[in-house]
């Protein structure tokens, strides 16, 4: 969204989610989307334009958009993608609110539709556009559907959540599959050419009625934005659940043919989801499942569950498996066991989770599941799930009746959340669900995605807190351009360079061998010695280093071994300069900081520990720029390298030390650096921590 349009398009998003007027622009494809329309319960006005028909779905058209009562609300374009600018160069003119593009084949078919939804952008100005490529938004609160066809539309009374999705068909299998979901705005957003997710976020934060809000994203558009408008979410206390995709090289392809959008990285959509306090969601159902969890009234504070079910076997699979999603049992205390066994009969363990076989026995009333369970929600748990799956008929059903009475009391009188889950995804009927949501129960589906739910749930209080506490450095700027073109500096170079913002580095020598051999002795033995050029990324490769070399014959036999190895390796490459270093003593562990700019994010730090082998450990955390002390000093400490070390007070000090002068380098230089990477930074017995060797690229002026 453009700042000079910002305001006005705003308001008109605004008449866009709440329309009285309803315009629909198209020949008979459109009479499928009036007729959807009816279907939400719209009160308000329905119009039809069109210059040759005389009406559609019963409605009279008039033939141009001038011939109107006034400019509409909401408008739903259906015509071919030349046709969509005119009439959204024409809507923008008249003052209208904004409108639906459902046409496709923009910028997801190539640079023949970019260069369109170029001009489409352009003809919107002030209205607020959403799509191409899209089905459309619904708003089930006030029952009004701007929607590409047929679909199920439940009104919500009281709060419920929303969902914005870049997918069309996302959007339009929860709506038309899910139950007991109170889906209060539904918006499939496509291309999100004018109007993109930190718009809508931003726009549904200003309904109080919002518990909470669900993504489904497959690109990244505008991440400043979408960084300003998750962080107002995260401050007011209303969940944003994350489902991403593209984030691998082969679906990135897709990606961008579905949507047009830039793809991201897995690891860095999970950076980006907990800088900003979001809930990552590892699947659709996963989404929905979510999505219930953190629009209730009552959030979860962490992961620690009291579980049941109605059998044995079953309750040691939740054990087993919610411990591998993250999940905590905590067992029950001395007195909640004794409190527990004097109000439920043998047959029930007194573990966690719990074997709750009494149904089966015939002993359940709803006085036991609410008193007895009530005896386990102490301060030491975040939420009670009890596993059921429904049976089909009533009267073989009526038998858990008394156990469900119970949880809906213990729900009402607990300060933490009662839940009730299914086993199988269909294990609850969709009459039973509705029933007990509202009685105020959450309904979860499907053993595996219930756990996940509440897993990731479970991360929301820590997500937002640790941004409470950080907000200042969670902000996104927008990333600089793709660079065209790029240069290398030696090694050298770049720690020059990185030492003028703070990184240590060992005293060196620079010049021809008989040069670095003649001032040998000022350095000190032992040393390392490696080959110094701009041509060569990876010195490792070609046999350039040789390390602990310790006396000037030794040096002079490493230099003529690095030259002979480089030519081997690639005959063009000059050898004929050369560094020289101290060896670190006594080292007692290696580092990585890496940065590489990504496109659509700007600059992405890696922490990690280090190496030759640093590819093959996988150790490490991934941050986006700019991080702030506390993001560093979190990302440092979740390393299992830091974990083994144990590290003290004073070597955590000297990392994050060295690690904020990269860092720090790289907001210096954010308009022209491509790639650094330090590795390894050698953490010392003496607690010092010293950058031995660095690549850097930057963008070519």
């Amino acid at each position: 969204m453009k700042d000079t349009a910002s305001s006005a398009r705003r308001e008109n998003l605004k008449r866009l989610l709440k329309p009285r007027h309803i315009a629909f622009v198209g020949g008979k494809a459109v009479e499928d989307c009036i007729n959807a329309t009816r279907k939400s319960g719209f009160a308000g006005d329905i119009w039809v334009v069109h210059p040759k028909y005389e009406e559609l779905a019963g409605i009279p058209c008039v033939p141009t958009l001038a011939d109107l009562p006034e400019p509409p609300d909401a408008t739903l374009i259906a015509v071919s993608r030349e046709r969509t600018i005119d009439v959204v160069a024409e809507l923008n003119a008249m003052g209208a609110g904004g409108a639906v593009s459902i046409v496709g084949e923009f910028a997801e078919t190539g640079e023949d539709g970019a260069a369109l939804q170029a001009r489409l952008i352009e003809a919107a100005g002030d209205l607020a556009l959403v799509g191409p490529n899209c089905l459309g938004l619904m708003n089930m609160f006030d029952r009004a559907a701007v929607w590409g066809g047929d679909n199920v539309f439940e009104p919500v009374s009281g709060d419920g959540v929303a969902l914005i999705s870049q997918s069309g068909y996302v959007a339009y299998s929860i709506t038309n599959v899910e139950e007991a979901l109170p889906l209060g705005y539904v918006i499939s957003m496509g291309n999100q050419a004018v109007l993109n997710v930190a718009d809508f976020i931003e726009a549904l934060l200003d309904d109080p009625r919002v518990r909470a809000i669900g993504l489904y994203l497959e690109g990244i558009v505008d991440v400043a934005a979408l960084s300003r408008a998750a962080l107002r979410a995260t401050l007011k206390g209303v969940p944003i659940v994350a489902l991403k995709a593209g984030g691998t090289q082969e679906s990135s392809e897709l990606t961008r043919s579905h949507s047009g959008t830039l793809a991201v990285a897995n690891e860095l959509w999970s950076a980006l989801f907990r800088r900003l306090g979001i809930v990552e969601a590892g699947s659709p159902k996963g989404l929905v499942e979510t999505l219930k969890l953190l629009g209730s009234p009552k959030l979860p504070k962490g992961n620690r569950v009291v579980a049941a079910a109605n059998s044995g076997g079953y309750a040691a699979m939740i054990g087993e498996k919610g411990r591998a999603a993250g999940l905590e049992f905590p067992a029950p205390s001395d007195a909640a066991q004794q409190a527990l066994r004097e109000d439920v009969p043998d047959l029930v363990s007194l573990l966690n989770p719990l074997d709750w076989n009494l149904p089966w026995a015939s002993m359940a009333r709803s006085e036991t599941s609410d008193v007895g369970l009530g005896h386990l929600m102490t301060d030491e748990v975040d939420l009670l799930v009890y596993f059921i799956d429904w049976p089909r008929q009533k009267d073989v059903a009526q038998v858990w009746w008394p156990t469900l009475e119970g949880l809906i009391r213990l729900n009402t009188r607990m300060a933490q959340p009662v839940l009730v889950a299914s086993v199988f995804p269909d294990g609850l009927s969709p009459d039973l669900r509705r029933q007990l949501t509202e009685a105020g129960l959450i309904c979860l589906q499907g053993l595996d995605d219930a756990l996940a739910a509440i897993a990731a749930a479970g991360k929301y209080h820590s997500l937002r807190r640790a941004v409470l506490a950080d907000p200042e450095n969670r902000e996104l700027s927008a990333p600089p351009p793709e660079p065209r073109s790029v240069i290398q500096l030696d090694e050298a170079e770049g720690k020059a360079a990185l030492a003028s913002c703070g990184l240590t580095i060992p005293k060196g020598v620079t010049g021809s061998s008989e040069d670095v051999i003649a001032q040998a002795e000022t350095l000190g033995f032992p040393l390392a010695v490696k080959l110094l050029s701009a041509d060569l990324a990876h010195k490792n490769h070609a046999g350039a280093v040789h390390l602990n070399v310790g006396s000037k014959p030794a040096l002079k036999d490493a230099i003529e071994a690095i030259r002979m190895s480089v030519r081997a390796y690639d005959p063009a490459l000059s050898t004929e300069c050369f560094l020289i270093e101290r060896m670190v003593a006594s080292p007692r562990a290696e580092f990585i900081v890496g940065i590489s700019y990504k496109p659509g994010l700007g600059h992405a730090l890696v922490i990690g520990r280090g190496g030759t082998a640093v590819e093959e450990l996988k150790d490490y955390a991934t941050l986006l720029l700019p991080a702030g002390h506390t993001q560093i000093e979190d990302a440092l400490a979740s390393l299992k390298i830091s974990g083994k070390l144990r590290l003290s007070d004073t070597e955590r000090t000297a990392l994050v030390t060295q690690i904020q002068a990269v860092a720090a380098f790289a907001e210096q230089h954010r308009s022209s650096l491509v790639e650094l990477d330090v590795n390894p930074i050698i953490l010392d017995s003496d607690g010092r921590a010293t950058a031995v060797d660095a690549l850097l690229r930057l963008r070519r002026e």
